[in-house]
């Protein structure tokens, strides 16, 4: 069995003056870049089976996009859709690459020439495929806290809360020359959101994980790549606003990883599988259709009035979402337009003994720790933002406590919340997925 492996980057930095996306309620578009924003390829191949792995520093990409990428790649190298995995790190100092509403628009140029260069990494690495080695390993780190704290008479509001569940942890993936055995790429894993920065920064950056990679990239040679993990549920902390901020969290992160890529052992016999399913998650009902005509006549007051007073950008941005939000909900509780369910594709790479589980979503992180626990593998790395993102994906108790992630935040994304009964559904897939892919795949490589 003889492996075979090549990593490709791209800088993907928009023009300035682009929307930015992550936080509602931005004086402005962008005014400047303070870092560069990069997408990054992994080709991995042997015995006629290659997986691709694609990272970027975005948001995250609408499923369209999503759809182009994969599409390409089929037709330009037979790979088909359910070997190449597509994952953003969810920073909200970059450009509109989804479309969610009131919280900045898609720029179709920059979307076309993201396209193009993201295929153009993909070509890069898939032409220099070498003889390499690759391990896996795991270190303990965290940059990030659970952000579901419970206020005053119960309810659940976004700040620290220590108590909370997090993975606290770094999974690393070394690849490395099979002769000179210099490193090649290290991608790391790690579950945070990236908004140190928060919604006053009108800068272009990759937040803390942009950190994390240029202080690796300074000390190991090849290309660092990051993958973001199931932070639905966590915020990096502190969360002071400041590049600085980032600068720290990113290097506690980045230290982490290269202790833990100095341990790994590595091997050329390893087993690449993948597999793919789409499962269908169901929709809560929608409001009582006299509630959803209250909600309408709310917002249309709220636009009319926002209007009048010419009140400038982030006001007239939100005012705009919620009165088209509403007119869905309406539509929905009357049954003119009403969604029956929401598609979720769940993605596995089998990678020697380790399996990469890939979910469309901003995935709460009791699914990284369910699904790792419960793997048949030494080593299950669980990846939120990845091909696309439907919106919050919270734990089913989750829905009672109630909060941002549960009782508001799917406006932006749609119309309706996906129902309580969605983490059983994901997660009964997904380790079925696990054990199936496990049963027919012998279990070649080497952890750390």
């Amino acid at each position: 069995m003889s492996l075979h492996a090549s990593v490709a980057a791209v800088n993907i930095t928009p023009p300035v003056g682009i929307d930015m996306s992550g936080f509602g309620n931005r004086p402005s578009s962008s005014i400047g870049i303070h870092d560069d924003l990069y997408a990054r390829a992994l080709v991995l191949s042997n015995e006629g089976s290659t997986l691709i792995l694609i990272t970027s520093d975005l948001i995250s990409l609408d499923f369209d996009i999503i759809r182009r990428l994969r599409d390409q790649i089929e037709a330009r190298w037979k790979i088909p859709p359910g070997h190449v995995m597509i994952n953003s790190s969810h920073t909200h100092s970059g450009p509109a690459t989804v479309m969610l509403r009131g919280l900045g628009e898609r720029d179709p140029d920059y979307v076309e020439g993201l396209t193009k260069k993201i295929l153009g990494a993909v070509q890069m690495a898939y032409q220099e495929l070498q003889p390499a080695l690759i391990g896996w390993g795991r270190q303990n780190v965290q940059v990030g806290i659970n952000r579901r704290r419970k206020h005053d008479g119960g309810r659940m509001v976004i700040g620290p809360n220590l108590d909370g569940p997090v993975a606290a942890y770094v999974d690393v993936l070394r690849v490395e020359d099979a002769v000179s055995h210099e490193v090649m790429a290290i991608l790391f894993a790690h579950a945070a959101h990236p908004v140190v920065l928060g919604g006053t920064n009108l800068l272009i950056s990759a937040d803390f994980p942009g950190y994390a990679v240029r202080l690796i990239e300074q000390v190991e040679p090849g290309i660092a790549m990051f993958a973001q993990g199931c932070c639905g549920n966590i915020n990096a902390h502190p969360r002071d606003g400041t590049f600085e901020g980032a600068r720290r969290l990113g290097t506690i992160l980045g230290a982490a990883v290269i202790g833990g890529v100095e341990q790994i052992e590595t091997t050329d016999n390893v087993t690449l599988r993948a597999t793919s399913r789409t499962i269908q998650l169901p929709f809560q009902d929608p409001m009582p259709v006299v509630e959803a005509q209250a909600l309408v006549n709310h917002y249309e007051e709220d636009f009319a009035e926002v209007h009048d007073k010419g009140i400038g950008r982030p006001q007239s941005y939100m005012s705009r979402a919620m009165l088209e939000w509403s007119h869905a909900m309406l539509q929905a509780a009357t049954g003119e337009d009403r969604p029956e369910s929401q598609p979720f594709e769940i993605q596995l790479f089998q990678i020697g003994n380790t399996a990469v589980v890939g979910l469309p979503g901003e995935v709460f992180v009791e699914y990284a720790l369910q699904l790792d626990s419960r793997s048949p593998y030494s080593q299950t790395v669980v990846l939120g933002y990845t091909n696309g993102c439907i919106g919050y994906v919270p734990t089913a108790t989750a829905y009672a406590e109630g909060g941002y992630e549960v009782d508001t935040a799917y406006r932006y994304y749609g119309t309706l919340m996906i129902a309580p009964e969605s983490e059983e559904l994901i997660c009964k897939t997904a380790l079925e997925m696990l054990c199936q892919l496990a049963e027919r795949s012998p279990m070649g490589g080497a952890n750390g």
